[in-house]
């Protein structure tokens, strides 16, 4: 099973993610993905970037998925397609982390069954998800290898204790199960 932490727009599920990540800890080899939503600028847009879950949060032209402004995206599909590999490349000493999934995807094949893909596979994954309701979404959402936890502004305290556990108990069952599939 993998684990969704699903909620809407400002709901702190970037920081949450980053909560889980610290207290797994730094041993933890990170594939995939992590994205960030700007400030706006002087034309009140405010640019997404995509970059590694493990790597430098480097900001360019390359892995500029698109602009919002007041709750509405310009999509770059071209660099959802570029980063389609963050989640294909994965490998299996350690966690997937997609951060986030949204209806911006949907503009992207490649990225799309790449997702899929991950959430049929054996690697554990952690991804942030947007509870819009898109046909993509509710895919990711009502996938048979997932559990989700929908994280509200006022549930976060309460709701790390039980997502740690559950996110731990994936990674030692599939550390052990990788084990046991080398000996």
């Amino acid at each position: 099973m993998h684990t969704l932490i699903v909620g809407s727009h400002q709901t702190g599920r970037g920081p949450f993610i980053d909560r889980l990540l610290s207290a797994l800890g730094p041993e933890l080899k990170l594939y995939g993905y992590r994205s960030v939503k700007e400030p706006p600028g002087e034309d009140g847009n405010c640019p997404i970037y995509i970059y590694p879950a493990a790597g430098e949060r480097l900001r360019g032209q390359d892995n500029l998925l698109g602009w919002c402004k007041a709750q509405r995206a310009t999509v770059n599909p071209e660099a959802f397609e570029r980063y389609a590999c963050l989640i294909e490349g994965a490998r299996p000493d350690g966690l997937l982390v997609l951060d986030e999934i949204g209806p911006m995807e949907s503009a992207s094949p490649r990225f799309c069954a790449a997702v899929l893909a991950a959430l049929d596979g054996r690697i554990p994954v952690l991804a942030s998800v947007r509870d819009k309701d898109t046909p993509f979404l509710e895919r990711v959402r009502t996938h048979q290898n997932v559990r989700c936890f929908t994280l509200a502004r006022d549930n976060a305290e309460t709701l790390y204790p039980d997502v740690l556990d559950f996110l731990r108990l994936q990674i030692k069952g599939h550390f052990q199960s990788e084990l046991r599939d080398r000996a």
